[in-house]
């Protein structure tokens, strides 16, 4: 759905995970998972911090509430950022 830019309806369950990476083993795996929008600011629910996966190479999150999110995942070899990717995440309840 996400690829033909379709937006996702709210309590669904995503999991991300990473499909390609040529950066060479050890590298850690960080994500940034943002809520925006007016339905996330009126419950208080901004997020942007960055964590670690909820599960090998990859991370799960639910669709809580309408608006524009994404979700960034981070390589970090030997403490520095080398490769990084990001997907919209478009939620509305129509």
């Amino acid at each position: 759905m996400l690829s033909n830019r379709l937006p996702l309806r709210t309590q669904k369950s995503l999991d991300f995970s990473i499909t390609e990476c040529d950066v060479p083993h050890p590298y850690e795996l960080k994500w940034k998972v943002l809520n925006q929008g007016d339905e996330a600011k009126r419950i208080n629910c901004i997020r942007g911090q960055i964590i670690s996966g909820s599960k090998l190479n990859g991370h799960h999150e639910a669709t809580q509430f309408r608006g524009e999110h994404y979700v960034e995942c981070y390589a970090i070899k030997d403490g520095v950022v080398v490769a990084r990717d990001r997907v919209e995440v478009p939620i509305t309840t129509a």
